[in-house]
Order: C-alpha cells, then structure tokens, then sequence
C-alpha cells in the first residue's frame, strides 16, 4: 500500500465512476416503463426504507470501531470520530476507483496527517480486511450449502462467478493472514525490497534500506501484539460479522419496503450473499454494473408486484450510492472539523 493519490487521480476516478454509473443506469432502465417505475418508488414504506439505511450505515459505523480498536492496541490514543474518518476515506476511495485500489492509500494518507507510522497503519487496515472478508467467508458457506440443496439457484454466468468469487475469496484470505503472521514470508518480501533498492539507482541506498527495516520492524512488532492479545481480534471479529449480517440485510428491509412478503428473511439474506460473491471477481468501481445485472437476474424471481428495474435503483440506492453520499459528505466534514489537530502519537 501506499499513499499516492493525487488530486488529479481522484478527479480523473470521480469522472470516469460517473460516466460509468450513468451507462449503467441507461441500460438498467432502458425499455422500461419509466412512469411504473416512477410509481414503484413513490409506494414504497419510508420507515422500512429508513431501516435499509441505518443497516446499511453499521457497515462504516463498524469499520471505524475495528480500525480505532486495532490502532488504540497498537498504542496510538485514536478517538471514535477519528476512526470513523478512516473509514469514510476509505469507504468512498474505494468506490470511486477500479478494484478498491483508491481506499487504502487514502486512508493512509489520512492516518500519517494524524501521526499514525504508515507500516501500523498498513497493518491495521489488512487486519480489519481479513476480519471482513473471514466474516464474509463464513456466510458465503452458509449460500454454498444453500446452493448445493437448490435452495439458491443462481445459473450460467452467475453460476461461474459465484464460484469464481468464493474460491478467490479463499486464496485472498490466506493470502492476508500469511502477511500478517508468517515471518519467513514478510523476511522473502524484505529481502525483495533489498535486491530493489541495489539495482535502481536511487540515491543513498544504505538510508532507504533503514527505512524499509524500520518499517518492517514496526510491522512485526504490531503483528506480535495481535498474536499475543487475541482478545483484540476477537473483538475485530465479532464487530465484522455483525457488520457483514446487516450489510447483507439491506435487500430484505427493501423488500418489505416495497410491500413484497412471498420470500423469507433466509432466502433474500442468501441471495445477497451469492450476489456478493459473483461481484467480488471484477475490476469495476462498487462492483457497479455487475451487482445491478446479478441482482436483476437473481432478485427477479421474488418479486412480483413490482418492475424489477424499480428495486434494483432502491436497492443499491440504499447499499451503495447512498453509502457513497453519506460517506463524502461525513468524510469532508470530519476532516474539516473533526480532525485532531494535535495528531497521534504512538504510546508503545
């Protein structure tokens, strides 16, 4: 990871994300009657709607509590509004370029603003990925059995990205918790680094190197601290799987939003998970494009009293584009009023 993320990247992203959300909506309204849609919208329940939200909002509330939680035990006095700039950072940098690669360097970048050494920064982020994406893992499971009781029922396309995403979803995982905790790989990488630096022609060579051990000292002096106090990923733990059930719950609250009732909690909660899994495989910005085709192709079945097109603006605009708004405007307004001036220290 690292923290370039210039100001002309982040307008170029924003440009491209735009361009590429309105083609999306084009072709997910394209041949639709727009007035029936228009219609859909306007009888949908605002209270079970404003459930959809605040389930969608635990997903950053979450976010920021794993990351004060893992930055506070690496010794770093990180306030509740501090963590949940992090995650804000990260939540709409992610979105806005191709495979999340815009989130970290972003919340990175925040983090050295506050004092936060950038290897303990980078640890603390790949280990509250890994608590997600193990959280993930575990529900994604619960769809693969589901999937091979024909309870869940995705097909052709669908059917091959689901597996795909699951499988990558394994090796991601491993990867993770190998560069967290295997010290012979972490010394292979250093090593790497070291033949870099002799063959580039950079200048005071010996001082790059410092800095790489230092960090790499850091790195694995944090990665000690989680191994031996594993009640700090457990708590990171719990708060990810409660994250990723009311994240994964938003399609439901739409669904009685929209005064449906035919499907359970069980079988709309698996079909997000399967959604998930077919998104996670591609590049696009918020898996834009790929959620709102998987969701029409999975979803469409369950609902019957509505236009489709009508449900998947409702629901994305709940679990993604909504976050998006929310999380820009949090973002710019705790970076303005509520950034802590004096910075962090590390107390270790």
């Amino acid at each position: 990871m690292n923290t370039n993320l210039s100001v002309e990247k982040i307008l170029r992203y924003a440009v491209i994300f735009l361009i590429f959300i309105s083609v999306v909506f084009f072709l997910l309204l394209r041949g639709t009657d727009i007035r029936t849609v228009g219609e859909a919208l306007a009888q949908t329940s605002v209270p079970f709607l404003a459930a959809g939200v605040l389930l969608a909002e635990v997903f950053h509330l979450a976010e920021g509590i794993n990351i004060r939680i893992l930055l506070t035990s690496f010794g770093y006095p990180v306030t509740f509004w501090q963590g949940m700039k992090y995650a804000y950072i990260g939540f709409f940098f992610s979105s806005i370029t191709p495979s999340s690669t815009g989130g970290q360097p972003a919340q990175l970048y925040a983090m050295k603003k506050d004092g936060i050494e950038l290897a303990h920064g980078t640890l603390a982020l790949i280990a509250e990925l890994a608590s997600f994406e193990i959280a993930v893992f575990f529900m994604e499971i619960l769809a693969v059995a589901a999937w091979i009781q024909g309870n869940v029922k995705p097909s052709g396309e669908l059917l091959v990205l689901a597996a795909l995403g699951f499988l990558m979803n394994i090796l991601f995982i491993a990867g993770l918790l190998s560069v967290l905790f295997s010290y012979r790989l972490k010394e292979r990488i250093l090593r790497i680094l070291h033949r870099l630096i002799e063959r580039f022609p950079v200048g005071n060579k010996k001082r790059w190197e410092d800095k790489i051990d230092g960090a790499f000292h850091d790195f694995q002096t944090c990665a000690d601290l989680i191994r031996r106090e594993p009640k700090v990923m457990g708590k990171v733990a719990a708060v990810s799987i409660c994250q990723v059930i009311c994240w994964f719950s938003v399609p439901y609250m739409v669904y009685l939003a929209m005064g449906e009732y035919g499907a359970g909690y069980p079988q709309i909660y698996l079909l997000q998970t399967v959604l998930y899994m077919t998104a996670a495989l591609l590049p696009f910005p918020g898996a834009a494009g790929i959620s709102e085709y998987a969701f029409v192709k999975l979803f469409s079945g369950v609902y019957t009293g509505h236009p489709i097109a009508a449900v998947t603006l409702v629901n994305r605009g709940i679990s993604f584009y909504g976050m998006l708004l929310i999380s820009a405007v949090m973002m710019i307004f705790l970076w303005k009023y509520k950034s802590n001036k004096s910075g962090c220290r590390n107390l270790s």
